[in-house]
């Protein structure tokens, strides 16, 4: 006869309860991480309204006009490209607009909105089946993309392929940031930018390898978790089996004289 079993059902279900706390705090501590990640996010987000009250001077017409690279099997070069008319840029309000037209079948497009580092803002095209995503700018929010380097990259992604004719107008505004990026507090506000980009991607990598070893933490102890739920429901129901036994009814009396005696 075990009289142990009821000592271990309560380990079991101590343990289960310390499992469980341990998931809270799991949970707590991932939440934990993904409000740094906003923070993070945030912070680049204020320096929009900084950058969009500075214009630039106005820069040589053959570093403001969008270029469309296409490869026609050979990767991107000067060769395959084509270059918007010097009208296609309005100094004064910024505003860019251009039409393309493949001369030959593409496996991919890439668009560069100018030569500078720049802003680029109410980016659109004008065929659906078409979509440009920032290659090397940080996106501040929906209708903004800053781009801290030179020679600033749209990839163009297609749901059809890129055949000759294929035709299609770009409109977006452009603030090239050339005087901006070399002068004070231009200067500084965008190394600040460049550092706080380079801090958030290694924090998001910390966060998302955090969070990885969090979620792999939480499995284990929801695993444990279910094994030892599994253990106390055993438990429960050998003590179920033991108190219905006849060997536990038959010395029921036997049990009662040792309460007696040791009372």
């Amino acid at each position: 006869m075990n009289h142990d079993v009821p000592e271990t059902l309560t380990a079991a279900r101590s343990r289960a309860a310390d499992l469980e706390q341990q998931l809270k705090l799991s949970d707590e501590g991932v939440s934990r991480l993904a409000e740094r990640c906003l923070e993070l996010e945030q912070q680049v987000l204020t320096y929009q309204a900084a950058l969009a009250k500075h214009s630039s001077e106005t820069e040589s017409a053959a570093l403001t006009l969008p270029q469309l690279f296409y490869d026609s099997g050979s990767g991107f070069s000067p060769r395959e490209c084509l270059t918007a008319t010097e009208d296609a840029y309005d100094e004064l309000t910024h505003e860019v607009s251009a039409v393309f037209t493949l001369p030959t079948d593409a496996r991919a497009l890439r668009l560069d909105p100018g030569e500078l580092a720049c802003c680029v803002t109410d980016l659109s095209i004008s065929d659906d089946r078409l979509e440009l995503r920032a290659a090397n700018g940080i996106r501040l929010q929906d209708d903004c993309l800053l781009f801290l380097d030179v020679d600033p990259n749209l990839t163009v992604k297609s749901s059809v392929p890129f055949a000759a004719g294929l035709k299609f107008a770009v409109t977006y505004h452009y603030y090239p940031l050339d005087r901006f990026q070399h002068e004070q507090p231009g200067k500084a506000l965008l190394k600040a930018l460049n550092a706080i980009k380079l801090q958030a991607e290694a924090e998001k990598n910390d966060v998302l390898e955090q969070l990885q070893a969090s979620r792999a933490e939480i499995t284990r102890l929801n695993n444990q978790l279910a094994e030892l739920q599994s253990s106390r429901a055993a438990y429960e129901t050998s003590l179920e089996n033991l108190y219905k036994s006849s060997s536990w009814k038959l010395t029921a009396p036997l049990r009662a004289l040792r309460r007696l005696f040791h009372g």
